[in-house]
Parts: structure tokens; C-alpha cells; sequence
């Protein structure tokens, strides 16, 4: 088995702006692993300044299993097991003709394509979704003030109109008591829910059991093993942030059983990455949910192509997506 470690840099097309600060590119290492027939590619891209994101550890971890692979043992480091456990899913994905989902799925129904949110950042954007077929939209708040946010979400409310649903996003950015106040004043805009209005799962657990919207985990999941409390109803997968596809769909799997909405979405990765998350939401049992955003036009210049959106739905690719594309 032969694996290549390839260091990646790739700029976004317009800066996300989140709680925790303004992410203008994205920078990782692909990996590659071939058994002389069939390759497959995984990608590690840790987020810096969001929980468990160390590019160097996350190198050296790959590097040590690089030097001596062996697949029924991966490395501890999440991002690191992530991209290996990716490479190894789309290596038999290959090897059977079979898409990455449905290997994940292993004969259960199978979703062809997946709805999902779009991520904007103000009314304009939020129109524009709506034209472009979306249903569900999100939007960062929490860095600004909160008179600020409340104006933004007020008029993407009004551009989407009252049949569209809308999420929140506060990346952790509010303090207890902001969050509690935030939440009262956005109760009247028909918010589906709000990701991390608070970061830690116990800080998260206890305003989520008074807050008129519901709360949904993010990053403060911290591993795919994570217990979540009851009170917390909406639970966000990253599949690269959660220790790779197979890792992440099991853990939702298991979510979903407990009666909780599990929304996959990206941690603004690369194609490759995109494309793991699209697969684990599609092999998801039924009922269908509207997952979060898979951007084909999220950096200038990607790795490799994602199938265009349509009405706010992504197809399956027959294939998986290579840098060879």
C-alpha cells in the first residue's frame, strides 16, 4: 500500500465571516493511497481556532501512518483518521463500482440526490436562494453586535418570506446571558434553530431546556462518540471534523435513532471533502432532511468539481470526485 501526503492551499471566493472570525482560505494536506489497483483520496484540513484544529499534529499523525500503513488501525488524531478513513472508503468505493454512499449505505435506500440550506450573509443573498429554488437558508450571526444581528436576520426574514425556513449560526459567539436575550428578541422570525449559541455541550445543554428556538451542537460535539443531553434537539455533523464518513454516519445514525434531527453539512472542505459529507447525508434513513450547505463554488480555484445544484438539491456523483478531474 502506497500513500502520498500532498500539502493544499486553497482561497475562498468571498470570506466566511463567523463568531469566531473571518476565514479567507482553507489549508490542509490530501491524501492518496493506492494497493496497485485502485487509489483513493481523503483530505485533512483542520480549522484554525475551532476545537481539536492542529495542522501540525494533524501532520504528524499522517506522517507516522504514512511511513507504516496499516488500515484496521488509524490514527487517534480525528482530522487525521478522517482523511485516511475517506481515502479508504473511496479506495472501495472504486474497487466495487460503487459510489461512496452507497458503500455507507450497504444496501439500505438510498437517496439520489440531497436538499440543502444555502449559507448567505444578508437579504440579497437570501433572494437570490430563493429564486435559485433553496427552501432553507442560513446565516452567521454573532459577530456583530446584537442589534446588528437582529436587523440582518429581520430582513433576510422579509426577502425569503414566511415559507422559507431559516437557521442561525453563532459559532459560540454569546455569553450566556447574550444568548438568552438574542434568543427572546429572534423568536418572532421563525428560526428553525441556532447552532452554538454558546460553546460547550453543558453551557449549550442548559440554555437550550429555556430557549424559545430550538439549539443545535456543532463544534462543540467534539468527537462522533460525543453524549449529547436531551434538551439539545438538532445535532450538526461535519464528517471531516468528526474522524471521517464512515465514523460520522454511524454516529448519526445512532443520533437519529434517539429521535434527534441530524443536518450533515461541510467544514468548509474541498470537494473531497464536500463530496464525503453529500455521501454520508444521502445514505441516512428516512425521513429526508434538508442538510446544510455543499458549496461547488466555494474556493476560486477547487481540487476537483462537485455537480451543480439545482432547485437546492445536489445529485450524487456515479464517481467520486479526483484532483484528476
Amino acid at each position: 500500500m502506497r500513500v502520498e501526503l500532498t500539502e493544499s492551499s486553497l482561497e475562498l471566493r468571498h470570506p466566511v465571516i463567523t463568531g469566531r472570525g473571518t476565514i479567507t482560505q482553507r489549508d490542509g494536506l490530501m491524501v492518496q493511497i493506492s494497493d496497485g489497483r485502485v487509489t483513493g483520496w481523503g483530505e485533512a484540513m483542520p480549522l484554525p481556532g475551532w476545537p481539536g484544529a492542529d495542522l501540525s499534529a494533524t501532520r504528524r499523525a499522517l506522517e507516522t501512518w504514512a511511513a507504516d500503513p496499516d488500515p484496521e488501525s488509524l490514527p487517534s488524531e480525528q482530522f487525521a483518521h478522517g482523511a485516511i478513513e475517506l481515502a479508504l472508503l473511496d479506495m472501495e468505493a472504486h474497487r466495487t463500482g460503487r459510489t461512496q454512499a452507497e458503500v455507507l449505505a450497504e444496501g439500505e435506500q438510498l437517496a439520489q440526490s440531497v436538499e440543502l440550506n444555502a449559507l448567505v450573509s444578508g437579504a440579497e443573498e437570501a433572494a437570490a436562494a430563493m429564486v435559485d429554488g433553496y427552501r432553507t437558508v442560513k446565516l452567521k450571526v454573532g459577530a456583530s453586535d446584537l442589534e446588528a444581528d437582529v436587523a440582518a436576520v429581520a430582513a433576510v426574514r422579509n426577502a425569503m418570506g414566511e415559507d422559507a425556513r431559516l437557521r442561525l449560526d453563532a459559532n459560540g459567539a454569546w455569553s450566556a446571558d447574550q444568548a438568552a436575550e438574542a434568543l427572546a428578541r429572534l423568536e418572532r422570525y421563525d428560526i428553525e434553530y441556532v447552532e452554538e449559541p454558546v460553546s460547550g455541550m453543558e453551557s449549550l445543554a442548559q440554555l437550550a431546556k429555556q430557549s424559545p428556538i430550538p439549539v443545535a451542537v456543532d463544534d462543540s460535539l467534539g468527537t462522533a462518540e460525543a453524549q449529547v443531553p436531551e434538551s439539545i434537539s438538532v445535532i450538526v455533523v461535519k464528517p471531516m471534523a468528526l474522524g471521517g464518513p464512515r465514523t460520522a454516519y454511524a454516529a448519526a445514525r445512532r443520533w437519529i435513532a434517539q429521535g434527534r434531527k441530524v443536518v450533515v453539512t461541510n467544514y468548509l472542505d474541498s470537494a473531497i471533502g464536500q463530496h464525503a459529507a453529500l455521501s454520508v447525508a444521502a445514505a441516512l434513513p428516512n425521513p429526508p432532511q434538508v442538510h446544510g450547505a455543499i458549496t461547488p463554488e466555494l474556493f476560486i480555484k477547487d481540487i476537483a468539481d462537485l455537480p451543480p445544484i439545482t432547485n437546492g438539491r445536489c445529485p450524487l456523483l456515479s464517481h467520486s470526485p479526483t484532483p484528476a478531474d
